[in-house]
């Protein structure tokens, strides 16, 4: 259909990018040149929260427009139906040229073929697709673009062997090098196809989703990446152990103490490691988009589903409410024919991530139905006042709320409304005092369930039928064939 829409859109979203992971968020001992160059000639939000710590809850309510209580979605083991709402369908219906290439993790019932996906993409609003997974699902060898690329340069079940090898070491060693050449890392690879899809791409207005599946772990940048940093050069972690009760039942599951401090800095330089991996390739697709001339019509949008706790108060991964899992980098560069859109501005509003669709569907001039993202185009104004954005931003997994306001963060058992944790982050920016129970955080705890949770689930009824549970079919069978055959071979 002829399309009105004026503007590209590319939109690079990773895989567990901690907010404070990046040179502009005043981490020097980060190099990101071309993500604090999207810093310095857009906007950056300091503040943004991700709807769900864990991969697919985030990304459907990415995709739905909608907070985990309303899409149903709550673990990695379910997905929505694809005919469901879905910002990129609307986009695409708008007149864009819609293309992915990379990590979606929307859902993986097309289980070990991604290469037969394309019907289920085109549902979702894709027109031109090339799907991918990330580092660790490729433990089931689910054939893509990118497995075949490796199984053409005979790296394909190495990679699976390092892999395994890497998850049987367990969670505080399996960090370190890539056995992969720089150019076949799954970042690089993504990276390099998303720039050559932009060189050869026509006039067509398009929205471009690149997925690459890192910083997620195992931390495994390939060299010269793996060396960059030095762990005494990297930030120390907050040691001190979690104070909320849900978050403390995990301190077991990784034996992290001040006593191996040393374990997650070096755990921390093959992170920042991936990130600068990446951070390379999206400065190839700056170099494609200006060399194209197109940076004076396109918006580039940096952001991740969740970030990674990395260390602090002794945990790793995600799937808490603390700072590092639950805040996420968010640049947007205007297009340059914007002069006046804010350039280097670094912006205090409390943002979500499902207002980066809303976003979206406000610079195509379309809507999803149900949506409750909020645009952001308000706010890159020179004379915004955040302040008027939201008074609270909400995430929500394995059914515990958070509520975050501009001072207070909050976490509930959501269907009861008990509270489990609150901090006081204007003198306590760390969380480590646990207020719930303590006289002097009564009256903020019901504050906050009064002003804020229940008109919040009041105006969000859940409008998206019950998920599809994901089957995985080798769990019911005696053995995974695939697997066996890899075993076989790298044995």
């Amino acid at each position: 259909m002829p399309s009105s829409v004026r503007d590209n859109v590319v939109l690079i979203l990773t895989d567990q990018h901690r907010a404070d992971a990046l040179g502009a968020a005043d981490e020097p001992a980060l190099a990101t040149p071309n993500l604090d160059r999207l810093a310095a000639e857009g906007i950056r939000f300091a503040s943004t929260y991700c709807q769900s710590p864990v991969c697919m809850p985030s990304r459907t309510s990415l995709f739905t427009g909608r907070y985990p209580h309303q899409h149903g979605v709550f673990s990695n083991g379910a997905t929505v139906w694809p005919d469901g709402p879905c910002f990129v369908r609307s986009l695409r219906e708008a007149g864009l040229y819609t293309a992915v290439i990379g990590k979606l993790h929307f859902t993986w019932r097309h289980d070990l073929d991604m290469l037969v996906s394309h019907p289920l993409l085109w549902q979702l609003g894709f027109v031109d697709a090339h799907e991918t997974t990330g580092k660790m699902s490729m433990a089931n060898l689910r054939a893509s673009e990118y497995s075949e690329y490796l199984r053409s340069r005979d790296l394909l079940y190495p990679f699976y062997a390092d892999l395994r090898r890497r998850v049987a070491a367990g969670p505080t060693a399996e960090h370190g090098p890539s056995i992969l050449p720089e150019e076949a890392h799954i970042d690089a690879w993504i990276g390099d196809q998303a720039a050559a899809w932009l060189a050869k791409h026509d006039d067509r207005p398009f929205f471009l989703w690149v997925g690459p599946p890192g910083p997620h772990n195992p931390f495994d940048p390939p060299e010269p990446y793996a060396s960059m940093y030095r762990p005494e050069d990297m930030r120390p972690s907050i040691m001190e152990p979690a104070t909320d009760p849900v978050a403390a039942r995990q301190l077991s599951r990784f034996g992290l103490s001040s006593a191996n401090r040393r374990v997650v800095q070096e755990m921390r330089t093959q992170y920042y490691g991936n990130i600068s991996l990446i951070d390379n390739r999206i400065g190839r697709i700056l170099d494609v988009l200006a060399q194209r001339d197109w940076l004076q019509n396109t918006w580039v949008i940096y952001t991740s589903d969740h970030g990674e706790l990395l260390g602090d108060h002794g945990l790793l991964w995600k799937g808490q409410f603390y700072e590092g899992a639950v805040t996420v980098p968010l640049l947007i560069r205007p297009p340059d024919r914007l002069r006046e859109a804010p350039r280097g501005v670094v912006s205090s509003a409390l943002v979500e991530l499902l207002d980066v669709p809303a976003t979206l569907l406000d610079l195509a001039g379309a809507s999803l139905d149900g949506g409750q993202g909020r645009s952001l185009l308000p706010l890159l104004k020179v004379d915004a006042n955040p302040q008027h954005h939201r008074s609270a931003a909400i995430s929500e997994i394995d059914h515990r709320l958070m509520v975050r306001t501009q001072r207070h963060k909050l976490v509930l058992e959501a269907a009861t409304l008990v509270p489990i944790a609150l901090w006081d982050l204007a003198t306590d920016p760390n969380e480590l005092e646990n207020l719930v129970g303590r006289p002097e955080g009564r009256d903020i705890v019901q504050a906050l369930i009064e002003g804020e949770v229940r008109p919040f689930l009041a105006r969000t009824p859940a409008d998206i039928g019950e998920p599809w549970p994901i089957v995985v079919p080798w769990q019911r069978w005696s053995h995974n064939p695939v697997r066996q055959a890899a075993l076989t071979t790298t044995q």
